[in-house]
């Protein structure tokens, strides 16, 4: 069958209601991003670097909350799990979240940590300087307790679990991230694992981890398997870790699928231009999974994921990809 019958107005039109009902528990690193705004028109008489004129700052949400945004802008429901820390940061990211409708009853505050914020510098479109402030050691026991309850008791009525790893800490313990699997497997729910570790074996059993291509090699590399041949690699990293698939995300180059029983499927990207890729691999994961979820098959799921993700990558800053965005996509294509 064609796209073009596929991806069809009764297609999307089902689809919409569907999404609407899919719910997904996403747990992970929550990181606020900043952006300063401004100009450079001269060089400073005191030391050889450049004068930024700031004109203004914004906030988004990034990490696993910019997956939860991506989800809301699927018309998901969403329910983010993750800690920040007892500041005017963490209230501000929790402000954004409720703003766009993201449950945020598993935002645990740790007064020992720091909320995470990445602080952009941004001239004339162009990034001077990142500035991060964050702690990156594991959480402690109470806290893991806390966030499992949280997690145990929104799981029923979820559809899917995203497991977003900025190696933050939130999912450092390798513990913490099997019994997350495990439980949401028993119940009969998608585990989707968008990775920052080459350590795969805390992801053990989850329904399939998206790495990029570097990461995909540093793990393949790891497992003494092939860096060049994807679908060899693939599969014998699907079969270690118990995965039903595996989804390479590849850049410019597209994505790159691997199933046991199919092989290798290479999808090219559908980016016209490329702004800034931060956050697409958050808008890869997000959309995959709502799709999936809402009983697209995987193939088909996939395509559209990269079509987000085409979309998100021709936008400035960290910012998450609409409904209305895919559907015009589809509209002008087909």
């Amino acid at each position: 069958m064609k796209r073009e019958q596929i991806f069809n107005k009764k297609f999307i039109k089902h689809l919409e209601k569907r999404l609407e009902k899919v719910k997904v528990i996403v747990v992970g690193d929550l990181i606020l991003d900043c952006y300063f705004l401004g100009e450079v028109n001269r060089i400073s008489p005191e030391a050889p670097v450049p004068v930024f004129d700031l004109s203004s700052t914004y906030y988004t949400l990034g990490g696993a909350a910019n997956v939860a945004a991506n989800l809301r802008g699927l018309k998901v429901q969403v329910e983010l799990m993750g800690v920040v820390g007892k500041d005017d940061k963490g209230e501000t990211l929790k402000e954004l979240a409720v703003k766009q409708g993201i449950g945020i009853q598993g935002i645990v505050e740790d007064p020992k940590r720091p909320t995470t914020v990445k602080t952009r510098i941004i001239a004339q479109s162009q990034q001077l300087l990142r500035v991060d402030f964050e702690k990156r050691d594991p959480l402690d026991q109470e806290t893991m307790e806390v966030l499992k309850a949280t997690y145990q008791k929104v799981l029923p009525e979820t559809d899917a679990v995203i497991l977003s790893d900025y190696a933050k800490g939130v999912l450092k313990e390798e513990n913490f991230c099997k019994e997350l699997i495990e439980e949401a497997r028993k119940a009969g729910k998608a585990v989707l694992v968008d990775p920052k570790s080459i350590n795969w074996e805390k992801y053990q059993k989850a329904t399939t981890i998206t790495p990029n291509l570097k990461e995909f090699k540093e793990t393949a590399l790891k497992e003494n398997l092939s860096t060049n041949d994807l679908e060899q690699s693939g599969r014998a990293l699907i079969q270690k870790f118990g995965l039903d698939f595996l989804v390479i995300t590849l850049g410019k180059d597209g994505v790159f699928l691997v199933q046991p029983e199919k092989g290798g499927l290479h999808l090219p990207a559908q980016a016209k231009e490329v702004y800034d890729v931060s956050g697409a691999g958050d808008t890869m994961i997000s959309s995959l999974t709502a799709f999936y979820a809402a009983g697209v098959p995987l193939e088909k799921a996939l395509e559209l994921a990269n079509i987000a993700a085409g979309i998100v990558v021709g936008k400035v800053g960290t910012k998450p990809v609409y409904w209305e965005e895919i559907k015009a996509f589809l509209d002008k294509k087909h």
